[in-house]
């Protein structure tokens, strides 16, 4: 009985510093990769890229919210002068200008979704690239350096000092390439 429980409390030590053991196996890492891709300048020309694309866009926009501007006031000055001037509309112009003060609201707020949407294509086809790039050199320091868990502080509410930050080898993995 004294030998079935020497060994017992054999392996349980066993598995206990075995237990151990596969603990500290786990290598934890993490990144900055809002600090990253700002260092980055591959992401300086796509931003700079995407900035002139809005640009353009916002040019339009402008161009046509003045031209609803003029509309709308045309019509609202219109709308003051007294019964019987002669550049008072008729109720049927009044009733064209009307509609297409409507319509031209409607497509600016159209070309607004639109540019969005555009926007926002664009800036997924510029930084795409930059992103896998970025992605590739994350995945090879943590193979590299044998990371279990790589953790993004942008999302992560806290990490501790046992946490290695990895931004600084994934910088020089990617100026090496």
């Amino acid at each position: 009985m004294k030998g079935t429980t020497k060994i017992l409390a054999v392996l349980l030590f066993i598995f206990a510093a075995i237990q151990v053991n596969a603990q500290n196996a786990y290598k934890f890492g993490h990144i900055d990769s809002q600090k990253l891709l700002q260092s980055l300048p591959e992401s300086a020309e796509a931003q700079k890229a995407l900035e002139a694309e809005g640009k353009s866009i916002q040019d339009q926009l402008e161009t046509m919210q003045v031209e609803y501007n003029n509309k709308v006031n045309d019509y609202v000055e219109n709308d003051k002068l007294p019964v019987g001037e002669a550049k008072k509309w008729s109720n049927i112009v009044k009733s064209d200008k009307e509609k297409e003060i409507q319509n031209l609201g409607k497509r600016v707020q159209e070309f607004q979704m639109t540019a969005q949407e555009q926007i926002q294509n664009k800036r997924a086809e510029l930084f795409k690239p930059i992103l896998e790039k970025v992605d590739k050199a994350i995945k090879d320091v943590a193979s590299e350096n044998k990371f279990t868990y790589i953790f993004d502080i942008s999302v992560l509410l806290y990490h501790s000092d046992d946490s290695i930050d990895i931004t600084s080898m994934v910088k020089a993995k990617l100026t090496v390439k």
